[in-house]
């Protein structure tokens, strides 16, 4: 009897959960702040997901660049405003895992924030160029480096392609060396055109090399090997011995002081409108693979690789 009452009561909340859901209807304008340049993939995704909220509540959706300070200002412009999930941000992984360690003073805390939806979600590899190194695999890379010295490209001290390289090369115990750039797009051309000799970066943006057979990815910083390239099973760095994972990721978030009912109505019609032809279209045109998650799958994923990433900066950086 007892263990009846207990799910009718249960039964009773999840009903009540998503009528609040069904019947949740906006006052106002919604504004979603992006802290990246517009044109960007994640300017991108949230106009697509914008598009889609005006659609279904009527309401203008604003989309505000606000770029600067690694997404303090726009932070500190949703800190301005009174709690509401009208109210949102898209965020990035880095802000709460590597910004924390290399900027302390912006003041970023994953627990001041709700997160709305999940936006995307992308595994790190590494890359090589088999015709110019004669690498093939990890194992050769790690034969390579006896008798040449291993320069990588990434971002800058403080981004995570420079952060996954350093734990990786420092781990196996390999000199190494970063040649930065802006951007992983230049990172990879420059292994391809022999300027470095390996690089990290998303499977995205590596894609064109791999199909083109230029560039060959052989270690990917996740817990499953990555099957996404037609022919090729890249295999973990976990698998090699080293304890590296690490998935890009953007979200929406709103302040914890939002109505929690609220913030999930919002999720719940951001899924609702992915379902629809007109969502799919503009996503495959953008090449944006959506990842959807809910806020709490969020927040394991950015906790996850926080700890992982403050392990190797006490390790490589802080010293």
């Amino acid at each position: 009897m007892k263990k009846v009452v207990v799910l009718a009561m249960a039964l009773m909340l999840v009903l009540a959960s998503l009528t609040a859901v069904a019947d949740y209807a906006p006052s106002k304008d919604l504004n979603i702040r992006v802290p990246f340049a517009s044109g960007g993939s994640a300017d991108t995704m949230a106009r697509i997901i914008a598009q889609g909220l005006q659609e279904t509540y009527g309401k203008t959706v604003f989309i505000n660049n606000l770029t600067g300070a690694n997404g303090a200002i726009a932070a500190a412009d949703l800190a301005s405003v009174a709690p509401d999930a009208t109210e949102m941000m898209v965020g990035g992984i880095a802000m709460f895992t590597l910004t924390p360690l290399f900027n302390p003073s912006v003041g970023l805390k994953l627990e001041d924030y709700q997160i709305v939806t999940g936006l995307n979600s992308e595994d790190q590899m590494l890359y090589v160029n088999p015709a110019l190194t004669g690498i093939e695999d990890w194992e050769g890379l790690v034969e390579y480096a006896k008798s040449n010295r291993i320069v990588f490209g990434s971002n800058t001290p403080g981004g995570a392609t420079h952060m996954l390289a350093t734990g990786l090369f420092g781990a196996a115990g390999i000199p190494a060396e970063a040649v930065t750039s802006d951007g992983s797009a230049k990172d990879l051309l420059a292994v391809a055109g022999g300027n470095v000799v390996c690089a990290v970066a998303s499977s995205s943006v590596g894609a064109q090399y791999v199909e083109e057979g230029t560039l060959k990815p052989i270690l990917v910083m996740s817990e499953e090997p990555y099957t996404g390239f037609e022919g090729i099973e890249v295999p973990t760095a976990i698998s090699k011995g080293y304890e590296i994972v690490f998935k890009t990721c953007n979200f929406i978030m709103t302040s914890k002081d939002a109505k929690a009912e609220e913030v999930e109505a919002i999720h719940q019609a951001i899924l609702a409108y992915s379902e629809t032809d007109e969502f799919k279209k503009l996503a495959a045109n953008a090449k944006w693979v959506p990842v959807l998650a809910n806020g709490q799958e969020v927040k394991e994923t950015i906790a996850n690789a926080a700890e992982m990433c403050e392990s190797i900066f006490y390790a490589y950086y802080a010293k």
